[in-house]
């Protein structure tokens, strides 16, 4: 009933102010993708961005502006803002892929992945900006140091074995790589990472 007059006015109600998570992300959702043109559309995602309680809402919120208007002058601002400052460690990431695969070109993005990588509270958000370095940063000089320090000093495991994971895949010739597998092998103190480096030994 996308041409119900009725439609697009409720749908705005229920992502500023339904009451329930799941209604608001749904909405939030909707509008973005069936009234795209639509003047109050932006501002609502704007809105919802930053602020709504939901850490949902603000994730899909992040995701949508990305892909739906990233060249209005108010996206990448709230996106770095979200990647550095939202309380929610699954926004902190979703906005970490977006400035990675869609504004890779401004002079901030790298060094808001390695400020993540090295030092976000959360190891989730840490694996994908190390994902997302790798994988978009290749030649840049500091990438291959990070993905060092952090398969050999990362405290969480998960991150250990992305960058494990990472510098197999982009930098296995690297003199540097096969100590640290071999080590991570040997004295990794998580069975996971000691496995994946194993795994990655017996096929190099």
């Amino acid at each position: 009933w996308k041409d119900d007059p009725a439609t697009l006015p409720w749908l705005k109600v229920r992502a500023n102010s339904g009451q329930d998570n799941a209604v608001r992300r749904a909405a939030v959702q909707e509008l973005a993708r069936g009234w795209k043109d639509d003047p109050a559309t932006l501002p609502i995602l704007k809105e919802r961005a930053p602020s709504d309680p939901d850490e949902g809402v603000r994730r899909i919120a992040v995701h949508e502006l990305a892909r739906g208007w990233k060249d209005d002058a108010g996206t990448l601002p709230l996106l770095k803002e979200s990647a550095r400052s939202d309380r929610d460690e699954g926004v902190r990431s979703a906005a970490v892929r977006e400035l990675a695969r869609g504004f890779e070109d401004d002079a901030e993005t790298l060094l808001i992945l390695k400020e993540r990588a090295r030092s976000d509270e959360n190891a989730a958000v840490r694996s994908a900006a190390l994902r997302e370095i790798a994988r978009g940063w290749k030649d840049d000089p500091e990438t291959l140091p990070i993905l060092k320090e952090r398969a050999s000093s990362d405290e969480d495991s998960d991150v250990r074995n992305t960058a494990v994971q990472e510098l197999v895949i982009g930098w296995k010739d690297d003199p540097g790589t096969l100590p640290i597998l071999e080590e991570r092998a040997s004295s990794d103190g998580d069975g996971d990472v000691r496995s994946t480096a194993v795994q990655q030994l017996a096929r190099g």
